[in-house]
């Protein structure tokens, strides 16, 4: 079965990206392998913030040569035919990547954000977290995991499986299995 894998960038204090939505305080650092990382999935998966700073990046947005099937986007403000190279979810969203993890394929990418984290963690959707800790402290922004009823008593625990650290940049990363069930 496919793996929901919730990859973002973080500053050291849990935040992913600033108040206004920007991200110009994640660092850059070349020794990462991003075509690699890419080729571990055919599914990504994002709202519609995280959509809008991927695809700001032109020539350089990992999702442009993607099919349309393969790159999801939640939303309830975007129409479908004003984005006709990749699939919009306005409703049932939890069904559908249910749907997808359940079938033959590579792991899925949930790229983010927050809002659709904690909804994906409580239904028991999110496998894994591989954090990009960056050295930056932001003090306030956009959680990576969106504040819930619910959430605290999902009812899960988290097993760390990798830990690297990129000497060039103090770029941690942290990867967590997720454990559900107390």
């Amino acid at each position: 079965m496919r793996r929901v894998r919730y990859n973002a960038a973080i500053s050291l204090d849990g935040f992913i990206a600033s108040p206004d939505g920007s991200t110009d305080w994640i660092v850059e650092d070349t020794s990462i392998d991003f075509d690699a990382l890419y080729a571990q999935f055919d599914i990504y998966i994002m709202g519609r913030k995280t959509y809008e700073v991927v695809t700001s990046h032109g020539d350089f947005n990992p999702l442009g040569s993607k099919a349309k099937e393969n790159v999801i986007v939640v939303s309830r403000e975007m129409k479908q035919e004003e984005y006709p190279n990749i699939t919009i979810l306005q409703n049932g969203f939890i069904d559908t990547i249910r749907r997808l993890k359940s079938q033959d394929g590579k792991d899925i990418w949930f790229m983010g954000g927050g809002q659709l984290a904690a909804p994906l963690l409580e239904a028991g959707l999110i496998d894994t977290f591989e954090m990009a800790i960056m050295p930056a402290v932001l003090g306030k922004g956009i959680k990576m995991i969106a504040e819930s009823d619910k959430t605290d008593k999902a009812g899960y625990s988290l097993d760390l499986t990798g830990l690297e650290k990129l000497d060039k940049s103090g770029i941690v990363i942290l990867k967590y299995a997720v454990r559900y069930g107390k």
